[in-house]
């Protein structure tokens, strides 16, 4: 795989605990900023304009020439367009059902990353993965609700869950495009590298959003500030932790605390807007989050 190797001054472990705490609060952000004040297709033009600004300062002052070759330009736009499609479903899921519970549906990418790299990559899909997917959909089903009658299945909180999927499949596609352009292409920078696509995911977001006649201009502090942090903290703290740290852990364990994010967006979920589990939905969780671990590690690890 062709990736920056530039050293990193901090433990990778750290690191990724970071990232991982870091990209929890991406849905804390996004629905306190969408609650009342923007939409979700605004709240992401300013989350990726914040998150490539940070990219690109921190770019520049690595020393990186903060241009592209045309063909890894083409590539960025590739990455770009798909990112936003995955920040224009997730953003309407986690103001539709929830952080937590967008979040754990969004994870599901890595069912459709193993499938995709089947196909693309060659890699083989063990019996271990077949029986995580499956258990993954049991756990779905108990997540949203279907085996119980507490939950209400309004137009809105089933359209939150159809988004939620549509990011695992989505997200998925991205993750996979990323690995593709790494594998023929030489990426002197990676950072850079997702700078640029940020840019073009805020460039796809912002026409979208003017598409749409909605609101562009965060009506408030508040929400500048919320906006701020998801780009800083979310967008470029969070993914830049992950970027420098991932490839040099051993997989299984990196798998086992990227798990953190969706946890964790599941207790800010519960403690921050009183986001109601019951038990079986729990339960649901449980079984989900663990066919997520067991389904995107590979048997080699």
């Amino acid at each position: 795989m062709n990736t920056d190797t530039r050293p990193t001054l901090f433990n990778p472990l750290i690191l990724l605990i970071l990232g991982a705490v870091c990209i929890s609060f991406a849905p804390v952000f996004v629905k306190l900023v969408g609650e009342s004040r923007l939409g979700p297709t605004a709240i992401g033009f300013w989350r990726t304009l914040f998150g490539a600004l940070v990219l690109f300062a921190v770019s520049f002052l690595r020393g990186s020439r903060l241009s592209l070759s045309p063909r890894l330009l083409k590539f960025a736009v590739l990455a770009g367009f798909i990112f936003f499609v995955d920040l224009f479903v997730w953003h309407r899921s986690v103001i539709y059902s929830g952080a937590g519970m967008s979040t754990i549906l969004a994870n599901t990418q890595v069912f459709v990353t193993a499938i995709l790299s089947f196909f693309i990559f060659k890699e083989k899909l063990s019996l271990r993965f077949w029986v995580a997917a499956v258990s993954a959909i049991g756990g779905i089903a108990l997540l949203v609700g279907l085996a119980t009658d507490e939950v209400v299945f309004d137009t809105r909180y089933l359209q939150g869950i159809a988004f939620g999927l549509i990011t695992g499949v989505v997200y998925g596609h991205y993750l996979v495009t990323m690995r593709w352009v790494s594998h023929r292409e030489v990426i002197p920078d990676v950072m850079l590298f997702i700078a640029w696509a940020s840019a073009f995911s805020t460039l796809f977001l912002g026409v979208s959003a003017v598409l749409e006649s909605v609101p562009m201009i965060p009506p408030d502090t508040a929400s500048w500030i919320y906006l701020i942090s998801l780009g800083l903290v979310a967008q470029a703290l969070g993914w830049w932790a992950i970027t420098s740290s991932l490839a040099k852990i051993v997989a299984s364990r990196a798998g086992l605390i990227l798990l953190l994010q969706p946890t964790l967006a599941m207790v800010w979920g519960v403690l921050m807007f009183s986001e109601q589990f019951t038990p079986t939905q729990a339960l649901g969780a449980t079984i989900t989050l663990t066919a997520i671990y067991f389904g995107g590690v590979r048997k080699h690890d």
